[in-house]
């Protein structure tokens, strides 16, 4: 049986879904809420995918994997810790003398430093959250600025501006929730919006003309119903179509 002493290595969560917040905080759970939006965005491309079979959806996921990758490099060799609560960032509010007394109360019990307890899990810089936001929200955009995606243009206008209106509640929700020091959430935004346009070219010019037709005439792209949707001009309406034609020939058939 664990020792009691021995909880802190024996125990350990999920990152990926895990979000701590002070429940003196009024805006913690709001934040705690928006900085999983990534998560959310990336479980909604996988089921777009999964029912459409577009291959542009699927690039667009490949492209926050390339995007999750590469913070993953840079983490690695930047090696820069998250922010602590005894770090300079941070002024001694009324809020982090609470986060402080408590987890210092804890900790000191079993003979664990707080800081390393709290930079241990992982590295911070680059911030994932706010490259992942700003690497969708500038992918997206390029998307509808090429009228990749058919709509009319005041409502493109509100998609892109809401796009990086919640890349920047996400951005500062990490901020906010001591998971990243402000250097680590602007480069990681910064770096999001370099690659996007990059990816974008990659997609555009080499996945486009080159690789979907492979993979939609290969036996097992017709075996999955692979296909690419970007030559179409207004979607929504193809499908509506071809939907109310086939509905119109059953109908026809049962009479």
């Amino acid at each position: 049986m664990t020792d009691v002493s021995d909880l802190h290595t024996s125990l350990t969560f999920v990152e990926l879904t895990t979000v701590h917040y002070s429940a003196e905080d009024p805006y913690g759970l709001l934040n705690a809420y928006i900085t999983l939006t990534p998560l959310i965005i990336a479980v909604g491309a996988i089921t777009l995918f999964v029912f459409r079979r577009d291959l542009r959806t699927a690039a667009v996921f490949g492209g926050l994997v390339l995007s999750e990758s590469l913070n993953y490099v840079l983490k690695k060799s930047i090696k820069e810790h998250r922010p602590a609560f005894f770090s300079m960032y941070y002024p001694y509010t009324s809020l982090n003398r609470y986060y402080v007394e408590m987890l210092s109360y804890l900790f000191l019990q079993y003979n664990i430093n707080i800081n390393d307890e709290l930079r241990k899990q992982s590295y911070g810089m680059p911030s994932s959250h706010s490259q992942f936001m700003f690497f969708f929200a500038t992918l997206m955009t390029l998307f509808l600025i090429r009228r990749r995606i058919k709509i009319c243009q005041y409502l493109r206008s509100v998609i892109i501006i809401f796009l990086y209106f919640l890349a920047i509640m996400v951005a500062y929700s990490r901020y906010h929730l001591y998971y990243h020091t402000a250097k680590q959430v602007i480069f990681g935004s910064i770096v999001g919006m370099i690659l996007a346009p990059i990816y974008f070219c990659l997609v555009e010019f080499i996945f486009v003309p080159h690789i979907f037709p492979l993979l939609i005439n290969s036996s097992i792209g017709r075996y999955f119903y692979l296909r690419d949707t970007s030559s179409i001009e207004n979607l929504m309406e193809f499908e509506y179509n071809n939907a109310m034609r086939e509905t119109q020939k059953k109908t026809k058939k049962t009479k």
